[in-house]
């Protein structure tokens, strides 16, 4: 645990229980707190192909929750604006470092892949690693 010069409480943690129990925090010495959760370390990101664009995010993560053991973070879709696409690719964070060949959705084993980010570079000192604001 340290402080930021703003006056904010920084926890550093690699479990992952441990972080779902830091968001849930909602006083500390009775003053009242917001936490959010940088993830960094103790996710995975993976891409799902061919998923129906109609299909609910909700009702995609319920599935991999449910079917593969899996404690689902973060879900987004990839579609162009005005597309008439009917199927999509899917990231999905999931908490853990493990990651299977393929997932259990809907009776189907699933290939996934590894899905890696490109690294970001600064438009005014074109370097890659500026220190994180708090």
């Amino acid at each position: 645990m340290k402080f930021s010069r703003q006056g904010k409480l920084i926890f550093s943690t690699a479990d992952p229980a441990c972080a779902a129990q830091i968001l849930n925090l909602e006083k500390i010495q009775e003053r009242p707190v917001s936490t959010c959760v940088t993830f960094e370390n103790i996710t995975e990101r993976f891409l799902i192909f061919d998923i129906p664009t109609n299909l609910q995010l909700s009702e995609l993560a319920d599935e991999i929750m449910n079917k593969n053991d899996m404690e689902v973070v973060e879900l987004r879709r990839f579609v162009k604006l005005n597309s008439t696409q009917e199927f999509s690719p899917v990231l999905v964070t999931i908490l853990g470092t493990f990651l299977p060949d393929a997932i259990k959705i809907w009776f189907t084993n699933q290939k996934i892949r590894q899905f890696v980010d490109r690294a970001r570079q600064c438009l005014h000192s074109y370097e890659f690693t500026h220190a994180t604001r708090l």
